[in-house]
């Protein structure tokens, strides 16, 4: 619960409260009423349970937002900087509260999160490209429930038909984006409720998209390839189960500690939700990649990346770098290219340790591990006839 403590000699007060990262924060309100403070405690305790929990704020904290951005804008700006409540996106040039069509609204809403990652903006600049091309003019005050639906419905109808023409996954994302611009509206107090509050797709797991990756077939796409960052960084997805290429790209040499053989995975993916580390094993396999990284390094300091002369390559590069070696060792290209060398790892690594500790290395849940990466092998079907084979009179 926050409390509000005061200072006994210049009678200014402060809301102490824990912050949805779980760290004990303040804030300095100066000289108001106790019961100004206390309500200001009761406002921001609700704050932090819906940035935990992703609900909707109430009404009565939603005015108060309005309320304070006019009136006490230092205590709004504090707010926004603990990541809160939105940045203001209103200026006097600006359409104010239902007036702004909702494009316009997600577009300004982009270009005042500073806070959040390149691959985030471009996926939010993609949905609010298809908000403009769905919904056009359409204001925020005049939206509805049934446009959120019939928006559902575009993204999901094939292009012949008029539609976007996307599949679940990707109708998906742009669906929960578009409902977090919209619950953004809500907390600034410019709409009442959210228009996609029940507007979900389930997200299937598309087996025809799994491939399990066998290791000899990775080693020989590594023998195709002359750069021995590129060799580790296959080898880190591969062997070392990293999301990539955000993982692989913020390992620093201190992040390797040789004598527990152990590496601290910083988690760019899950650092928003409180889960900035985790680690895993050095795997035998990862060792010679690493080691002929530690040959060439100029810069023995532990802060430097291991990663530097791709460093600058976008997530393309990389698939289309990928994508060439895969080809030239003689496979076929497989889907999902990184993500189901991690998917194969993670499969791997529950055949030979407890689920638990597996999701802990790899940083995700047992749910997300049994919808998105855990795979059925042939070599379990061959496994499992051969010894019902020899089970046979």
């Amino acid at each position: 619960m926050a409390s509000v403590s005061t200072n006994k000699k210049t009678g200014t007060r402060r809301v102490l409260f824990v912050n949805a990262d779980e760290k004990r924060t303040a804030l300095h309100v100066g000289r108001i009423s106790l019961a100004a403070a206390i309500e200001i405690g009761v406002h921001v305790e609700h704050l932090v349970l819906c940035r935990r929990s992703r609900e909707d704020v109430r009404r009565s904290t939603r005015e108060w937002i309005h309320h304070i951005r006019r009136q006490w804008p230092r205590l709004a700006r504090r707010l926004v900087s603990l990541n809160l409540i939105s940045p203001s996106i209103t200026s006097s040039t600006t359409p104010c509260r239902g007036d702004v069509a909702v494009a316009d609204y997600a577009d300004q809403l982009i270009k005042a999160r500073t806070d959040i990652r390149p691959n985030t903006i471009r996926l939010w600049q993609q949905t609010a490209v298809r908000i403009r091309e769905h919904l056009g003019l359409l204001t925020i005050g005049n939206m509805n429930a049934k446009h959120a639906r019939d928006f559902k419905r575009w993204l999901l109808s094939p292009s012949d038909n008029g539609g976007a023409g996307y599949g679940r996954a990707s109708a998906g994302k742009h669906i929960a984006v578009a409902k977090s611009f919209l619950k953004e509206a809500m907390d600034a107090g410019i709409i009442d409720s959210n228009p996609f509050v029940h507007v979900t797709i389930q997200r299937q797991k598309n087996s025809s998209r799994q491939r399990f990756i066998e290791s000899e077939a990775i080693t020989k796409v590594i023998n195709q390839c002359e750069d021995d960052e590129m060799k580790a960084v296959i080898a880190l997805s591969r062997w070392g189960g990293l999301r990539t290429p955000s993982e692989p790209f913020a390992m620093k040499w201190r992040h390797i500690n040789w004598d527990r053989r152990r590496i601290q995975i910083q988690c760019v993916k899950t650092e928003t939700k409180g889960r900035p580390t985790r680690e895993i094993p050095l795997f035998p396999e990862l060792v010679p990649f690493l080691n002929k990284l530690r040959e060439r390094l100029s810069n023995d300091s532990p802060d430097s990346l291991l990663i530097t002369g791709l460093k600058d390559f976008t997530d393309a590069n990389l698939r289309k770098q990928m994508t060439r070696l895969v080809q030239s060792a003689g496979f076929e290209v497989w889907p999902r290219i990184f993500h189901n060398l991690r998917s194969s790892r993670q499969t791997e690594l529950e055949e030979r340790f407890p689920r638990k500790t597996v999701c802990e290395w790899m940083g995700n849940s047992e749910q997300v591990a049994d919808q998105h990466y855990l795979q059925v092998r042939d070599e379990h079907f061959k496994k499992a006839a051969e010894r019902g084979s020899a089970e046979t009179p």
